[in-house]
């Protein structure tokens, strides 16, 4: 199953310079992988229901292709690619006015138990093998970041607009997080052009964390900590 929407970049998806922003392809890619879980019924909140579990992303990777431009129609399609004993992985395209593809996303998905916060099985939570798989649109391959030294870049303190249903910090509140250590000056010089991001623990309302980070010419590797506990590892890739 592709499930596919249509819409319009808002002022609320763009960046200083009027094209999709980081963030708002982050926001469209969590809307199409949620809104596509609903119409197969193994969304987190049905999970939550059902199944006395949530879903939390263990990793997401987004490809920036092309521009889209505020107040330009785009399409969004997500589907599933496969899973496994205790992951899922759904693709999503967001396609340009043209058609053509501006941003391409691959995220992990595993089930956790409320009671035990113990991985759950995919078949537990209504993942079985009636579900349709879709051939990727692009090749993407989650990476290994490696050790390397990292200096503090940011602080940041976990508010209640960061909290999702689920009762921690949301997914793209980590990017807003991490993206606040660059200026505008350094995006608009040498913008990003590819993300990944790694969700290894949870944080929660009033939580202090620790954005570090360490740069080379070709890559930034961020780690968002939680006192000596790591909560995200990122690799950033921008244009040289």
């Amino acid at each position: 199953m592709i499930y596919a929407r249509k819409s319009v970049v808002g002022g609320d998806l763009i960046g200083f310079d009027t094209d999709l922003s980081v963030i708002g392809a982050f926001q469209i890619v969590e809307n199409g992988v949620t809104e596509l879980m609903a119409k197969l019924k193994i969304d987190g909140i049905t999970a939550k229901k059902l199944y006395n579990a949530m879903w939390v992303y263990t990793k997401n990777r987004i490809k920036r292709i092309k521009p889209v431009h505020w107040g330009e129609e785009y399409t969004v399609e997500s589907f599933i690619t496969g899973f496994s004993l205790v992951k899922l992985n759904i693709e999503t395209a967001i396609r340009n006015s043209k058609g053509e593809i501006a941003v391409y996303s691959k995220t992990e998905l595993c089930a956790l138990d409320l009671e035990t916060g113990r991985i759950r099985k995919t078949s537990t939570v209504g993942v079985d093998d009636k579900i349709e798989k879709e051939q990727s649109l692009m090749e993407v391959a989650f990476t290994k970041f490696g050790d390397t030294a990292f200096s503090q870049a940011e602080r940041a303190i976990v508010r209640s607009t960061n909290i999702d249903f689920c009762r921690h910090t949301n997914n793209v509140e980590y990017v807003r997080f991490m993206l606040n250590t660059y200026s505008v000056e350094e995006l608009e010089k040498r913008p990003i052009r590819e993300i990944e991001v790694c969700y290894v623990n949870q944080s929660f309302e009033n939580d202090e964390l620790q954005i570090c980070k360490s740069s080379d010419h070709e890559r930034d590797i961020l780690k968002i900590k939680k006192e000596d506990k790591t909560v995200v590892d990122c690799e950033i890739l921008r244009e040289a």
